[in-house]
């Protein structure tokens, strides 16, 4: 009884090993026909780099409270 629960066991892990190489090489496949067909445009350039240089208010206050969450506080000006 206890070798034909491995047996079964080891036989369902196999299965299920066989499913996840198999899906891992066809999304490798595809990413790499996807990058083959020039499709794959992104630069990693800003599309308005003289925007980044003045930031609104609002942007401004964002970055003001992700640093106090994160840690950092700048001192007041009294």
């Amino acid at each position: 009884m206890v070798v034909a629960t491995e047996l079964i066991l080891t036989l369902v892990m196999v299965g299920i090993s066989i499913f996840l190489i198999r899906t891992i090489l066809v999304i490798r496949n595809r990413r790499f026909r996807f990058a083959s067909e020039g499709e794959d445009d992104y630069s990693g350039d800003a599309k308005d780099p003289a925007a980044l240089s003045n930031p609104d208010s609002d942007a401004l206050e964002d970055m003001d409270s992700l640093l106090e969450r994160a840690g950092f506080s700048m001192l007041e000006d009294e």
